[in-house]
């Protein structure tokens, strides 16, 4: 009776805190797991009864499901294949699956609930992204009957999952467990047709908002962090408790449990938003960051809650991922993980970035279901661009941190106290480095390797709301993002969604902007080149025709110069720009040039001479991957006109420091 009494509670309260946003959630899916952890054999073994509404506009009489950790299965997965085919070095990777840490969820039976008729579906792989027959990471299931729009079907499942050990994202390493992506899940039925996709080496997730009602069995002595909220716990009297998680309206349920958890609750409080609980699982030896890895968590909740919509659940679990564990940095619904490296540096920013980048997913991820197959820039782009965002108001900019002799998991890291930076300029750095490889809107899995995805699902979008921020001004685009979070929280939006909303807002059509960003390859760069001031040619020879000819020789005009500013377009992408040009005398002049051209030559003539010019003085494209050529005195001035050259002084200035320690 208590128990039934405490999961009402916290169901009540959990619809409270959804209704009181007004934004609604379409349940297409309900999940019922029973799970039993075995850890001396790494094996979940489960149960599940699915209901599952067809919300489309077209009957299906197939059901397409995710088997994410057959990825783990062999070395002929494709999952696996693109780790060979786009890696340099696997030796590690492989070492850890032939020291018996193959991972695979086997489905042992497939009914539709009360039949009590079995499904095999040993042949029912379906390998719709690549042909490979032996990827067996979606399977299809064919229906006794069409399930009409609106109609529902009720599946009970019952299956293995094997564990792998040290795989990305999920497993385990010693008695720690991450167990992401390990039941069978359903794909989406979009447009009439199913949306599930192979997990390939650079894909994320993507799955329908519903209901999770997940039993979890651990040894008694495990401390279990989930998904959703604890409605109540049951020791069994055989050395195991079973744990009872709820998750109303998310996409999918994590769990991770270890004897070695420390555990530490706090609530998130602010006068305009919902409070929150926090539940932080964290490792024995990390206890010194308890308080960086709450007040980044409290900090990336207000901020986008502020900014863009506030957290509707009344929970998070923040996961201090075990040391090689290959879990730390990883997303899924009310729960996330992040960790802490071996060795800190004084003076760095650690673990505060990497935690509000996590965070910073509930949003671009939880609450806003874009398809991480298909369009990872909706999702990491848009993450990315909210987290140096929230670190740049909450923590201000970072010194500048590297780590030297990298080698696996360990490293030395090491802190320029002197070079402190934006939090965006470490995304300008690896853009530049890598923004020519690709373009960014096509399927993950199509980038030709991993710096190419990297760049395309992180750094260029992250850029491209950058600066069309300052294009169209913070007041404007933070209405834009605001009403992006709120019109489409707990849907599935596409691209054209998020244009179609900027173009409500922006006083002219931005799909200039798009075309040039998101279906070409290159980077921006604009520079200042030649400059030259000099006084004008005395006015010399035959002037004029007939009986009105006649011959001058003066001098020309006294205090006047004529000055040339020759603008080079250094990258592919074309982006309107401004210049300035300071003379000598301190007047100034602000041009603007549409920057399509390779060159633009500006003339003057003036009093003075030209003393200094900047390409985009205020710094508003962000997506410039060289902004040092952006600044040019015209006398020859070795650094540069703006203030940005100055970080890079520095950076050297303490480069040649750190060489001269490690030698």
């Amino acid at each position: 009776m208590k128990r039934n009494l405490l999961f009402f509670i916290s169901l009540f309260f959990f619809h409270v805190a959804l209704e009181a946003q007004d934004v609604p959630c379409e349940r297409v899916v309900s999940y019922q797991i029973h799970a039993t952890l075995n850890p001396d054999n790494k094996t979940v073994t489960g149960t599940q009864q699915l209901s599952w509404t067809n919300a489309g506009s077209a009957s299906t009489q197939e059901l397409y499901f995710h088997l994410y950790l057959n990825a783990f299965k062999n070395t002929q997965s494709t999952f696996f294949k693109e780790m060979v085919a786009r890696s340099s070095s696997l030796s590690d990777y492989i070492s850890r699956f032939n020291q018996g840490g193959w991972g695979y969820c086997d489905v042992r039976s497939i009914a539709i609930a009360g039949t009590g008729t079995s499904t095999s579906l040993l042949s029912q792989f379906m390998q719709p992204d690549d042909g490979n027959t032996r990827d067996e990471t979606v399977f299809k299931v064919d229906l006794p009957r069409p399930i009409a729009p609106g109609d529902s079907v009720t599946l009970d499942i019952e299956f293995v999952s094997q564990l792998p050990y040290r795989a990305p994202r999920t497993g385990y390493v010693q008695d720690y467990f991450f167990v992401a992506q390990w039941f069978p899940k359903i794909g989406v039925w979009s447009n009439d047709e199913w949306n599930c996709h192979q997990f390939h080496a650079h894909t994320e997730f993507f799955a329908d908002y519903g209901d999770y009602d997940v039993h979890l069995t651990v040894p008694s002595d495990y401390v279990v962090g989930a998904s959703g909220v604890l409605s109540d716990s049951t020791t069994n009297g055989n050395g195991t408790t079973t744990y009872r998680f709820l998750g109303e309206c998310i996409h999918d349920f994590a769990w991770t449990a270890s004897p070695r958890f420390k555990v530490a609750l706090r609530t998130f409080e602010h006068p305009e938003l919902p409070n929150v609980r926090m539940k932080l699982l964290y490792q024995p030896n990390h206890r010194r960051f308890v308080d960086a890895f709450f007040d980044a968590t409290e900090n990336t909740l207000k901020y986008l809650g502020l900014w863009y919509i506030p957290y509707p659940y009344p929970q998070i679990t923040i996961v201090d991922a075990a040391c090689k564990s290959s879990t730390a940095g990883m997303e899924y619904p009310t729960l996330f993980t992040t960790g802490v490296d071996l060795f800190v540096a004084r003076g760095s920013q650690e673990p505060l970035g990497l935690t509000i980048h996590e965070c910073a997913h509930q949003f671009f991820y939880g609450i806003i279901g874009s398809n991480e197959f298909e369009h990872a820039w909706l999702d990491e782009g848009f993450t990315t661009y909210a987290t140096s965002r929230c670190l740049n108001v909450a923590y201000g900019p970072g010194a500048y941190s590297k780590t030297y002799l990298a080698r696996g998991d360990f490293g030395i890291p090491f802190t320029f106290p002197r070079t402190i930076k934006d939090q965006r300029d470490w995304i300008v750095e690896n853009h530049r480095n890598r923004g020519r490889r690709d373009y960014m809107d096509k399927m993950s899995w199509e980038f030709v390797d991993y710096l190419a995805y990297r760049n395309n699902a992180y750094e260029k979008p992250a850029l491209m709301l950058w600066t069309l921020e300052n294009y169209l001004g913070e007041a404007v685009f933070g209405d834009i993002m605001k009403a992006y979070a709120n019109r489409w929280a707990f849907k599935h939006p596409q691209p054209e969604d998020f244009f179609n909303i900027v173009n409500d807002f922006a006083p002219e059509d931005m799909s200039w902007f798009f075309d040039k960003l998101m279906y070409e390859p290159g980077v921006v760069d604009y520079a200042v080149g030649q400059i030259t001031s000099k006084a004008p040619v005395n006015i010399q020879g035959y002037f004029g025709s007939g009986e009105n000819m006649e011959k001058r020789d003066q001098d020309a005009e006294q205090d006047i110069f004529e000055s040339q500013v020759h603008i080079k377009r250094l990258g592919e992408i074309q982006l309107p720009v401004e210049i300035l040009v300071t003379f000598e005398n301190g007047e100034t002049i602000t041009e603007r040039w549409n920057g399509v051209e390779p060159y633009k030559i500006f003339y003057y003539a003036n009093e003075t001479k030209v003393e200094m010019v900047e390409v985009d003085p205020y710094h508003k494209i962000w997506l410039d991957v060289n902004p040092v050529n952006n600044g040019k005195y015209r006398t020859g001035n070795s650094l540069p006109a703006f203030r940005w050259g100055a970080s890079w002084l520095f950076w050297l200035q303490d480069l040649l420091e750190m060489i001269a320690i490690l030698s």
